[in-house]
């Protein structure tokens, strides 16, 4: 199915992903973006509060009504990532890399995140909610100092203003074509590219699971269902959910 993107621009709003989802009940169409100027109520992944500077960002959400098994849901966060890093490139000329499971990164630094919701409602077609924040236009004092160590936005990289909207249309036309991709050809694809795009693959990793000791190993690569396998002391690890950091010169972990 291919996308035709129907926007609707607020100028403050609690989340984009929580207006999606209010939509949703409202039936609204596949391809709906809700973006904002800022959100009061943002979130990353785990329910993390996420910093959405005022103007400064790029906060949006994509309600898409997906053509694979429920199950493989979550393999549209891949397709999301590769689509921002590639509408990065050629909104910015940057290069960027993406980190597992669903961070974009600019020379080691997080530039995006990526939220994915599943929603069943009853009697209603299963939807995704794709929430995506791009650090467009801040500078480092406008991110909180407990993350300015591993934060960076395009302009900071540039060095110069960033169009918002150039970024935005960029990134949107590259979800299209990944989105159509997962749906008519499968994950292989889509893997091929955000491996070839990854910081992890091949690298020494640290993993933080919920309720599970720490986990150190090499970074293999992904298996069909997008799980992170790492060959640990203990033999080849599927992770399926957890905080990566990679080996950093001085031997700790970092970002």
């Amino acid at each position: 199915m291919t996308i035709s993107y129907t926007i609707k621009h607020y100028d403050s709003i609690d989340s984009t992903n929580l207006e999606a989802r209010r939509l949703i009940g409202q039936n609204c169409g596949h391809g709906t973006v809700v973006t904002a100027e800022s959100q009061t109520d943002g979130k990353g992944r785990l329910g993390r509060a996420w910093n959405s500077a005022r103007g400064a960002g790029l906060w949006f959400s994509v309600v898409l009504e997906p053509r694979i098994p429920v199950h493989q849901v979550s393999l549209y966060s891949f397709a999301a990532a590769v689509s921002v890093a590639e509408g990065i490139q050629l909104s910015t000329g940057l290069s960027s890399q993406v980190k597992w499971p669903n961070d974009v990164l600019l020379k080691g630094r997080k530039v995006c995140g990526i939220l994915l919701e599943l929603v069943a409602e009853r009697n209603q077609p299963v939807r995704v909610i794709i929430g995506i924040g791009i650090n467009a236009n801040q500078q480092m004092e406008d991110f909180p100092e407990d993350v300015q160590h591993k934060a960076v936005s395009l302009a900071m990289e540039t060095g110069k203003s960033i169009d918002r909207k150039q970024v935005l249309d960029a990134v949107l036309d590259r979800l299209a074509f990944y989105s159509a991709e997962l749906e008519q050809n499968g994950f292989a694809a889509i893997r091929e590219t955000w491996t070839a795009l990854s910081c992890v693959s091949g690298k020494a990793v640290q993993i933080v699971q919920q309720g599970k000791p720490v986990l150190y190993g090499t970074a293999l690569g992904l298996d069909d269902d997008g799980a992170l396998l790492v060959q640990s002391e203990h033999g080849t690890e599927r992770i399926t959910a957890g905080d990566v950091s990679l080996r950093a010169a001085d031997g700790g972990y970092a970002v």
